[in-house]
């Protein structure tokens, strides 16, 4: 299952297949099944042997998520500070309700500074995984494998340092 918190309270579950090297793999529309049930319909691009693709197939109803800003702070510069700081904190908590054990991808952003004068610090109590998925700067993921039943909790946060003088916009 794949879920992205941020961009809404849902996992997908998704199939990668690994082509066989055999001979290739024509384009064209597959019937997906889960659990032989019809969940719908997907398209195979044209694979030759040995090629990798991914099918998802529809919101993962068996698992939980919930996403939340635990904190959130911002100071202005004054007579002893010269610059502008905002903290943020996230909360992200993914329970799995299947029978069996499931692996699960978390998928977030940092803020990513283009500017040395913009100073953005992350901090995890639990690291990605990955960073800069598929070379997105600023996207991080966290894999792992949830047991039947388990729950977890990701903390995550940063914090951006500005000079006062600076306007920039830290919306993401």
């Amino acid at each position: 299952s794949r879920t992205v918190p941020k961009r809404g309270e849902k996992a997908y579950l998704y199939a990668k297949l690994v082509m066989p090297r055999t001979s290739p793999i024509l384009p064209g529309q597959v019937s997906l099944f889960r659990d032989s049930t019809f969940v719908g319909t997907g398209r195979f691009p044209q694979l030759a042997g040995g090629e990798e693709n991914e099918l998802g197939f529809g919101q993962d109803v068996n698992i939980r998520v919930k996403y939340a800003v635990a904190e959130e702070k911002r100071s202005e510069g004054g007579i002893i500070s010269s610059s502008k700081t905002e903290a943020k904190n996230f909360r992200i908590t993914v329970k799995s309700l299947h029978q069996r054990p499931i692996a699960v991808t978390v998928i977030d952003q940092q803020p990513v500074s283009l500017n040395q004068e913009v100073k953005v610090e992350f901090s995890s109590k639990v690291q990605p995984t990955r960073k800069d998925v598929e070379d997105q700067r600023g996207i991080l993921a966290w894999d792992f494998t949830m047991q039947p039943d388990e729950e977890r909790v990701l903390e995550f946060g940063h914090r951006i340092t500005w000079p006062s003088a600076k306007q920039i916009d830290v919306t993401n």
